[in-house]
């Protein structure tokens, strides 16, 4: 369908908006990057800068490509600046006041067709936009980090939310590359991070119970099934082992698992005792040790491989 975006605006100079920003913009949008000072404008277009060398210096784009890009990007700390645009989206601080608080600003201002959506991490969409009085064009679009690399795009429904404004973000977000899925029912979490939150809850207990170290934990999510997940997801392989044997394995398994509605306890403690990870230099391994920009860039270049060969395979299907 055609989803009527050609005009973005970005809300936030964070982790995730200058990303989104160049994502949109090399889709061919008018975009629109809006922060809350000059200062923090300038570390947005740094970001969209730095994420854009990085995709010509591995030639997922051509100079071309992000000279236009940086030619459709618009820099403004004033939010009636962003005009008639055709989609918003915040990637602000994960505070529900505040997001409520500009998604209220934002409807009251520009009116409809303009959807706005929200990248929240964790939060339903319908609470975002529980003061707005056009509901039926607010969703979530939850990128994922970083937002360049990453093709998931969690696309979620609110209890007001139309039909004609999921189908269209969903339409724009495949435009851009990107590979949206889309949430029926407005659950805290989305699809995506629900999923990675029950596998996180898990490996904590296991490193709190001493069942297995840190290092290990991590070692049997990167080689084991994490490894296959890009083309073998958990539903696909109980299919393909037969549902007899993953019921039998559920059935053994699940009554052995953390199922606490709240954080283990070790978390709670090593927050408590200023154990933030990399931030304070201590968390579940020690960082005074350890490169965390290595980490990041071992990351993002695998990343990168991923997205190019994706890119092959659809191009030799569609030839």
């Amino acid at each position: 369908m055609d989803d009527g975006i050609s005009r973005v605006a970005v809300f936030g100079t964070g982790q995730m908006a200058p990303g989104i920003a160049l994502v949109v913009a090399l889709a061919g949008c008018q975009t629109t990057l809006i922060g809350r000072s000059q200062e923090s404008l300038a570390r947005g277009t740094a970001g969209f800068d730095s994420a854009a060398a990085f995709l010509l210096k591995h030639e997922v784009i051509t100079g071309e490509e992000a000279q236009a890009a940086r030619e459709r990007l618009h820099l403004t700390t004033d939010v009636r600046d962003v005009g008639p645009a055709d989609l918003a989206i915040e990637a602000i601080i994960e505070s529900l006041p505040i997001k409520q608080q500009l998604f209220k600003e934002l409807d009251a201002t520009f009116p409809a067709p303009m959807i706005i959506a929200s990248s929240t991490s964790a939060l339903r969409i319908s609470d975002i936009a529980a003061l707005v009085r056009h509901p039926e064009r607010t969703v979530t679009t939850h990128f994922w980090n970083p937002p360049h690399l990453m093709p998931l795009v969690d696309v979620m429904k609110g209890e007001k939310t139309s039909d004609e404004t999921v189908q269209r973000v969903r339409s724009f977000l495949a435009r851009c590359g990107k590979a949206p899925v889309v949430g029926l029912k407005d659950v805290a979490g989305q699809i995506g991070n629900r999923l990675f939150q029950a596998v996180i809850r898990e490996a904590m207990y296991m490193v709190q119970e001493g069942i297995a170290s840190a290092e290990d934990v991590d070692a049997a999510v990167r080689n084991g099934f994490g490894l296959r997940f890009p083309v073998y997801g958990p539903l696909v392989h109980m299919d393909a082992v037969g549902l007899d044997l993953a019921l039998s394995v559920q059935t053994t398994t699940l009554p052995h698992l953390y199922n606490g509605a709240e954080p283990v306890a070790m978390l709670k403690d090593m927050v408590a005792r200023g154990m933030l990870g990399v931030k304070s230099g201590t968390g579940f391994f020690d960082w005074s040790k350890r490169d965390i920009e290595q980490v990041r860039r071992e990351r993002d270049l695998f990343l990168v491989e991923r997205l190019k060969a994706t890119r092959r395979s659809t191009k030799a299907m569609t030839d």
